[in-house]
């Protein structure tokens, strides 16, 4: 206050405002003397000198009106003084430079220290409260197009740079959800919660129409003719939950090399049909195929890992997440399935998924379907059912299909049995590979957006391998996709090679009879019989159970036995002898029945009389039993 407005000073001002009229000019005019001072205790002391005065003058109510109504002006002068409403920063994040100058942020105070924001103190007074001790920023919109939800770009700097985060907008209008941001090294707590919402409401209404706002989808991939994260118009939102994966999609290194080094690794079939893969999962959406499995396999140090990372480096990085090891469960494999979508989904050592060999059957069917199966979700309801359009590439110590697997199963995987190595210097290709990558998917994209004539070029090929091989029209399909991959990887990328045909390709088919269920049931029964001789004998050397007998070519089998067996190998009694009967496989009596009941070695039973093929009974030892036979 100033010195010489002395308390008598006070009084006889008072006395002269309040004893006639009430003169609110000369009391606005004595208080912003007052408020002039720093010294916040004499301040007090005068108001209360005046309060005394209004009190004995009957003007008390006029008084704390027109006081309320100063204090509150004079703090709305100060934050206009003190708070420029712009944000005063040195930097602003990559991409987002063009607001720096007039990015408004209210009554708080936006600078390089962090965020402040205004406050009035009991007796009326203006302060600054830090809320933040680094700047936060919302830089951009990001709307998704499928569900029409949206997130919010935030913007922090920590140190000397600039990162950003994506989180879904009801995070940033949360006093309770907003602490999550202390995941991504944000500052805030449960006490400063509150004013940070308050605060990032304030930017987005103040900036409403500065702040970009982008269109999304929670994938990579094809939609509306935009390939994401190659487009411009449209971008992923899913970032934070797959962030290794979406990191990786880039190009890095030299281009050139990397292709003459892939041009000569592609000398090798099963790196070429592998890579073929890799370039046909965007094409699955364009032509409306059906997912499928390319299965690469056989023993340790082929190189088959080495060859599902030159398939990533088609895309990216195949270090930093597009080679996946098969260590969840299919559920968790379709998740990242629906985020790649249109992008090869690359599984690596296939021998580790939880549940081991029985899952793989169902592995296949999930991942083929296209969409995962409806679930419950955690926090209650259920989980949205996600789709993919790709194709998945993987590898493992052994066949994915296994002879008493669904004839769906085998239909959508081509199996590549390894029989050699696939890359003869594994340690120099991944140097090539983890230097030098992601050049040739962004190419393969754009050239194939020129194409008009995909769907035709595909029925072609098509047509011929149904035409010239002895399988099925799904693996037709899916190997087409395989061929066209092919060529168009030639004609746009390495040009110098011949397209793969299909006398090229027929052998790593499965046959009519391959993929055959019934077939596959016989073949194991007529193996099994001959792994069993001496089950179907009355010797002396047979001191275990005897199951039936073997005379002219067929085998008299006890029915539980038979049914046992079937059951412990996967394959349903009841499901596949009427196909036996059909086929001419078993013998019916002369009721039509398939079983009967009939005394073998004395012993009166229900037995099944199954014919035995030559090409798959053999009289030998169990010591010469194959493989595939046990």
């Amino acid at each position: 206050m100033s010195e010489c407005l002395s308390n008598d000073d006070i009084k006889e001002i008072c006395q002269n405002a309040f004893k006639y009229e009430y003169d609110a000019d000369m009391v606005g005019n004595l208080l912003s003397e007052i408020y002039r001072s720093h010294d916040k205790e004499i301040r007090e002391k005068c108001i209360n000198t005046i309060l005394t005065e209004a009190r004995e003058l009957k003007q008390l109510t006029k008084f704390k009106e027109q006081l309320k109504q100063f204090k509150k002006e004079y703090i709305q002068r100060q934050i206009e003084k003190n708070v420029s409403g712009v944000a005063e920063l040195s930097t602003m994040p990559k991409r987002y430079e063009d607001i720096k100058d007039i990015y408004s942020c209210g009554d708080y105070i936006l600078n390089d220290e962090g965020v402040k924001k205004t406050a009035k103190t009991k007796d009326g007074d203006f302060i600054l409260v830090p809320i933040c001790s680094h700047p936060l920023l919302i830089v951009e919109r990001l709307r998704n197009i499928q569900d029409n939800c949206e997130k919010v770009v935030l913007a922090f700097c920590v140190g000397n740079s600039w990162e950003t985060v994506q989180v879904e907008r009801e995070v940033i209008a949360s006093n309770t959800k907003i602490i999550r941001l202390a995941n991504f090294s944000i500052d805030v707590t449960s006490e400063t919660a509150k004013d940070i919402v308050k605060y990032l409401q304030c930017l987005m209404q103040k900036n409403i129409n500065l702040i970009k706002v982008s269109h999304t989808v929670n994938r990579l991939g094809w939609k509306d003719g935009e390939f994401v994260p190659y487009s411009d118009k449209v971008k992923c939102d899913s970032i934070t939950e797959f962030s290794g994966i979406y990191r990786a999609i880039e190009s890095k290194g030299n281009y050139e090399l990397w292709r003459k080094h892939c041009l000569k690794l592609r000398e090798n079939i099963y790196l070429r049909l592998t890579m073929a893969a890799s370039f046909a999962a965007p094409l699955i959406e364009i032509i409306g195929g059906l997912p499928f499995i390319v299965h690469l396999w056989g023993g340790t140090g082929a190189g088959k890992t080495v060859a599902l990372n030159v398939a990533a480096s088609v895309w990216g990085n195949p270090s930093g997440g597009l080679v996946r090891t098969l260590n969840g469960t299919a559920y968790g494999i379709s998740e990242t399935a629906a985020f790649m979508y249109s992008l090869p989904c690359i599984l690596d050592e296939l021998q580790t998924i939880k549940g081991g060999n029985t899952s793989f059957n169902q592995m296949i069917m999930t991942l083929t379907e296209g969409m995962n199966k409806t679930q419950g979700a955690a926090s209650g309801g259920i989980r949205q059912v996600k789709q993919w359009k790709n194709c998945f590439i993987c590898s493992g110590e052994e066949n994915i299909v296994k002879d008493n697997s669904g004839g769906g199963s085998i239909n959508r995987v081509i199996s590549l049995e390894v029989q050699d190595t696939v890359i003869e210097d594994g340690n120099y290709t991944m140097n090539v590979v983890s230097n030098n990558y992601g050049f040739a998917g962004r190419e393969f994209i754009s050239r194939l957006k020129e194409e008009k004539d995909l769907i035709n070029s595909y029925r072609d090929i098509l047509k011929e391998l149904q035409a010239d091989t002895d399988t099925t029209d799904k693996q037709c399909m899916a190997m087409a996709f395989l061929l066209l991959a092919d060529s168009l990887a030639v004609k746009y990328i390495f040009k110098d090679e011949r397209n793969l045909n299909v006398n090229d390709v027929k052998r790593f088919m499965a046959t009519k009879s391959e993929v055959d269920i019934v077939e596959r049931a016989y073949k194991w029964l007529c193996g099994w019989v001959a792994q069993n001789k001496n089950r179907f004998e009355d010797s002396i050397n047979n001191t275990g159970q005897i199951w039936g007998k073997i005379e002219n070519g067929v085998a008299t089998i006890n029915k539980n036995v038979l049914t046992e067996c079937l059951q412990q190998n996967s394959f349903d009694y009841s499901a596949v002898m009427p196909k036996f009967a059909e086929r001419g496989y078993i013998m019916r009596t002369s009721q039509g029945k398939y079983v009967h009941h009939l005394s073998t070695y004395g012993i009166k039973a229900y037995y099944v009389k199954a014919i035995l093929s030559q090409n798959e009974y053999k009289d030998i030892s169990n010591s010469d039993i194959p493989k595939e036979w046990i």
